[in-house]
């Protein structure tokens, strides 16, 4: 009778560990399922910023063609090929594409030029943008930022020589 003791004994105690499997597998769910809505909210705000580096872009590409008229034309003009670029003249052109451009491009909330935009060296158009990202999912685990995430990105593109 010694033999049947252990079994009696196993099946008693699977008998107290009934309905642990049930919890410890909605437990994981539960992570499983907070782990995925991390890592949609965080890929929202990457292809978020990936959109206003691809506006950045194209402001850049843009402010490269606005040259200053006066430093060109003027009768200082200078030996190097190159397109002359200011500060006011960058400035200038990126003001003009944001104000131009369709409403479905420059759907950023809190969308504004930062430091440093204009020219480092009078041939290259440098923008800086930022904006506020929001992530869609997840805002009771970010609820300590409520007001979004400043996301702020640059671009540099270099005017074409004239010759």
């Amino acid at each position: 009778m010694t033999d049947g003791a252990p079994l009696v004994r196993w099946r008693a105690r699977a008998r107290e560990d009934d309905g642990q499997i049930m919890l410890l597998s909605i437990f994981y769910g539960l992570i499983a399922l907070a782990l995925v809505l991390v890592i949609v909210s965080v890929s929202a705000i990457y292809l978020e910023r990936k959109q206003l580096l691809a506006l950045a872009d194209a402001v850049a590409a843009d402010a490269a063609d606005s040259i200053d008229e006066d430093a060109y034309f003027g009768s200082d003009r200078p030996a190097d090929p190159a397109l002359p670029l200011t500060d006011a003249s960058v400035a200038q052109a990126v003001e003009h594409y944001l104000a131009e451009a369709p409403q479905g491009v420059v759907d950023f909330e809190g969308l504004a030029v930062a430091d440093p935009t204009g020219t480092p060296d009078g041939t290259t158009a440098e923008v800086s943008l930022a904006a506020v990202v929001r992530p869609p999912l997840v805002s009771w685990a970010i609820s300590p930022w409520q007001d979004g995430f400043v996301v702020s990105v640059t671009a540099r593109a270099e005017a074409e020589s004239v010759g």
